[in-house]
């Protein structure tokens, strides 16, 4: 069970979808805008003393295939804070590449979801400090939700409770939970989904979407969630890094000052 602990220093991590070497933005995962050069967007991130971001490769995703190697090249040169990476990753050697270009951590998906195994496997050779599972998911109905593959673009008949204690069972080192219906809204994080899965899961949690302003992130101190993922409140609003971390201090959030 993922209980709350306010000696956890909580994590606000931006998340960068990348298409064609370029940062985009989208709602629910479609008709995805080009926001601006990867590589100046890193360099920004770096002057904000950002504590680590996660980048993923929707291209990659969506498409089921390999990982961008140049990609990942540009990420360890440009990146002055530890990044994770997330795209295309279908093997252990894809993890080995990743891993040894300097990449802290993998994001893995929709090989999750064809291979619930996969996991097991790279925790074996890796260990799982290295590795995150992504559970995309959809609200469909109330207490309902359906698990979406490849950049959530396809569908699953997978039961999410046994497959979110699968991913956790398989060794995973930290969950990834991104709810489809919230991304790039700005309306505040999704809970629901959580709090159907928590009893579930003793890996550290990071949610995904939805966040547009600091006081998202507060209403949330007391679950327990160790990890904040946004994009568009970076891109949309009047609020950088320092803004949030400042924020949440004065919250008596445990967090790393900005």
């Amino acid at each position: 069970m993922n209980n709350s602990n306010t000696n956890i220093k909580r994590r606000v991590i931006p998340l960068i979808l990348v298409s064609n070497y370029q940062v985009v933005k989208s709602r629910e995962f479609k008709d995805h805008r080009t926001f601006g050069n990867l590589e100046q967007t890193i360099t920004v991130f770096n002057h904000r003393n950002i504590d680590e971001i996660i980048v993923v490769d929707i291209d990659a995703s969506k498409n089921a295939t390999k990982i961008n190697l140049e990609l990942l090249n540009i990420l360890s040169k440009n990146c002055l804070m530890p990044f994770s990476y997330g795209g295309g990753i279908r093997s252990n050697e894809d993890i080995r590449r990743c891993l040894l270009s300097g990449c802290e951590k993998v994001v893995i998906n929709s090989k999750c979801i064809e291979d619930i195994e996969f996991i097991q496997k790279a925790v074996k050779v890796f260990g799982s400090q290295c590795i995150v599972a992504s559970v995309d998911y959809k609200i469909i109905g109330k207490n309902s939700w359906q698990i979406f593959s490849h950049a959530g673009f396809d569908t699953t008949k997978l039961e999410p409770k046994q497959y979110v204690k699968d991913l956790v069972n398989s060794g995973a080192g930290e969950l990834l939970l991104t709810s489809v219906n919230h991304e790039g809204n700005m309306k505040g994080y999704d809970t629901s989904f959580y709090e159907y899965v928590c009893n579930e899961i003793n890996i550290p949690i990071l949610l995904n979407c939805g966040c547009g302003k600091p006081e998202d992130i507060n209403k949330l101190y007391s679950l327990g969630i160790d990890g904040f993922c946004a994009g568009s409140i970076f891109y949309y609003t009047k609020y950088g890094y320092k803004d949030i971390k400042d924020h949440l201090v004065k919250n008596n959030f445990n967090v790393r000052p900005g």
